[in-house]
């Protein structure tokens, strides 16, 4: 029989889509407190219990127990499979469950929140939102030119599960979206798709230029001094994918030299960014704290590909948004 690792709020969640699989499967619960529990009878555990497959997501990510959490898996001789919550594999800690598991898969439901959050950034930059504030803050009644969403041009940056999302959402307003990736052809919400190669030559055309891609050697720093020369002066720069992506003393730069016209950022190089970073105090860069995605939508698909795969699982099936192994290569 496996054991599978659950954080106690997530058990308490899904307990009624997990009844009747007492014969196959036992079901180990950590709480903030670090107690861990039977789940099903709710009998106190000494001691971490050897685990199979774990269920990695934000309960257990943003657990004071989040270690032992964590501890539990690696020192676990026979760990079978790692369902994470979240899509990059990246993380020091994901990649060494990686290494670990069998099996690990991803999930890429949390683009769909993460792709309001882009739209709420873009649509409060084209009308003015900052300008508006400010004159309200004023008490000053005084007209604004605001811009549309409808034939706005977005260079879309990674097209993949958040890109696709962003691209749907902008194109059914009227928008249209230029999305870059290595693999070419037709893609969901996107005018057209380049390479990679290709971004230079975009760069002044675009109204809207979105980074969602994850973190790679190549992708390293690429948006630097040069990047930011290229976009216009009345331009929006977003990153949704990680911090490192952005030279951040090139964006302060550009953003005082005046070209893009401002920035809105989900993730950044040190996180929590620092008090003393000069993001948090710009008037031209939006920070939002690496939540684009904490939203209860995000929660319960997140448990429905969980779910999902686990009746993959135990059914000998193949699993969704399987990782290959090579991945975690160290």
């Amino acid at each position: 029989m496996k054991t599978l690792l659950l954080h106690a709020r997530t058990f308490a969640r899904l307990e009624p889509r997990l009844k009747g699989r007492e014969a196959v499967l036992a079901i180990v619960t950590l709480d903030d407190a670090g107690r861990w529990h039977n789940a099903y009878t709710s009998q106190a555990l000494k001691t971490p219990p050897e685990v199979h497959l774990a269920y990695g997501n934000v309960d257990a990510f943003y657990s004071p127990s989040v270690r032992d959490f964590m501890l539990a898996i690696l020192k676990s001789e026979a760990f079978d499979w790692f369902q994470s919550a979240a899509a990059g594999i990246e993380n020091p800690a994901l990649a060494s469950i990686g290494q670990k598991a069998r099996l690990y898969t991803t999930n890429h439901t949390q683009a769909e929140a993460m792709a309001e959050w882009a739209l709420w950034q873009a649509l409060d930059f084209l009308r003015d939102g900052p300008g508006h504030r400010a004159l309200q803050r004023q008490g000053k009644w005084m007209r604004l030119k605001a811009r549309e969403m409808q034939g706005s041009r977005w260079l879309v940056i990674g097209y993949g599960s958040i890109g696709e999302a962003v691209g749907r959402r902008v194109s059914a307003l009227s928008g249209v979206v230029t999305g870059v990736r290595r693999r070419q052809g037709p893609a969901p919400g996107a005018a057209r798709i380049i390479p990679p190669e290709a971004v230079a030559g975009e760069l002044p055309g675009a109204d809207v230029v979105l980074l969602s891609l994850p973190h790679t050697p190549e992708s390293e720093g690429m948006a630097d001094e040069g990047f930011f020369a290229k976009m216009r002066s009345d331009a929006l720069f977003m990153n949704l994918g990680r911090g490192a992506l952005v030279d951040e003393a090139a964006l302060v730069a550009a953003l005082d030299a005046g070209r893009p016209a401002y920035a809105a950022l989900d993730v950044t190089r040190i996180e929590p960014l620092p008090e003393e970073s000069p993001l948090w105090r710009h008037p031209l860069i939006a920070i939002t704290p690496h939540d684009s995605s904490d939203t209860p939508g995000t929660i319960a698909r997140a448990d429905e590909t969980f779910l999902s795969n686990l009746e993959n699982y135990l059914a000998g099936r193949t699993l969704t948004h399987l990782v290959d192994r090579a991945a975690f290569a160290a």
